[in-house]
C-alpha cells in the first residue's frame, strides 16, 4: 500500500540551509547597487524570497535536513521537499516501542521515494501515530557552495531575483502616489510553473 494523507505525515526540517541560492554581490548586480550600504538588508531579502519560493514549489533549493513522520511503512513512501539527495537513516518503534535504526541493505532512495527492496519485508512497529521516521537530505545538489549554487536552475534564480527588486524597491506593503508599471501578468510566477510538486 502507498503512504496517504490520512495518515500521520508531518515534516520537518532539522538542518537548515547553509548557503543561500545567489550571492550579495549577484543580488546587488541585479539591484544595481554599488555601495555597501544596504549589505545587511539584501540578504534579508534574498532569504525572503528564497522561503516564498520553497513554499510555492514544495521544493528544497539548497542542501538541508528533513524528517519525516508517519504511522507506518508502505510500499512506495514519497518524501517531501524534493530534490533528495541521500536518506541518512530509517528509524522505527518496534511492537515493543524500542527505537530501531533499519538496514540501509533493506530499502533503496529511487527519486524522491523510498522502496522496500526485493526480498526483505518492513519490520512490525508499535500502533499508534508517528512510528516511522525517515531522515533525509534535499536540495539540488549537496556538493560545496559553489556547486549547490550552480545547480539551481535558472528559471528559479531568475524568479528570485524579480521578487528581490520587488522587495528592494517597496520597502511597505502600501505604496501611495506611486506608480508602477507591472510585467505582463504572470510572466514571473510562471518562471516556476515547471519546478512545483504537485
Amino acid at each position: 500500500r502507498f503512504a496517504d494523507h490520512k495518515d500521520t505525515m508531518i515534516a520537518t526540517q532539522t538542518t537548515p540551509p547553509a548557503y543561500l541560492p545567489l550571492t550579495l554581490a549577484e543580488a546587488k548586480l541585479h539591484l544595481r547597487v554599488d555601495g555597501t550600504a544596504e549589505d545587511a538588508l539584501i540578504p534579508s531579502l534574498i532569504g525572503a524570497a528564497v522561503d516564498t519560493c520553497q513554499q510555492i514549489t514544495g521544493r528544497s533549493l539548497m542542501a538541508q535536513a528533513w524528517k519525516l513522520t508517519i504511522d507506518e511503512f508502505a510500499d512506495e513512501i514519497s518524501l517531501p521537499w524534493p530534490q533528495v539527495q541521500a536518506v541518512q537513516s530509517v528509524q522505527y518503534k518496534d511492537e515493543d516501542g524500542a527505537t530501531q535504526t533499519l538496514a540501509s541493505s533493506v530499502y533503496e532512495l529511487a527519486g524522491d521515494q523510498v522502496f522496500l527492496v526485493p526480498g526483505p519485508e518492513w519490520p512490525a512497529v508499535r500502533g499508534g501515530c508517528g512510528s516511522v521516521w525517515i531522515n533525509d537530505t534535499a536540495g539540488y545538489s549537496a556538493g560545496n557552495e559553489a556547486a549547490q549554487r550552480a545547480a539551481v536552475p535558472y528559471g528559479i534564480k531568475a524568479w528570485l531575483l524579480l521578487t528581490i527588486g520587488t522587495l528592494y524597491a517597496n520597502r511597505e506593503s502600501v505604496q501611495t502616489g506611486v506608480s508602477v508599471a507591472a510585467l505582463p501578468e504572470r510572466f514571473a510566477d510562471s518562471l516556476l510553473d515547471r519546478f512545483k510538486v504537485y
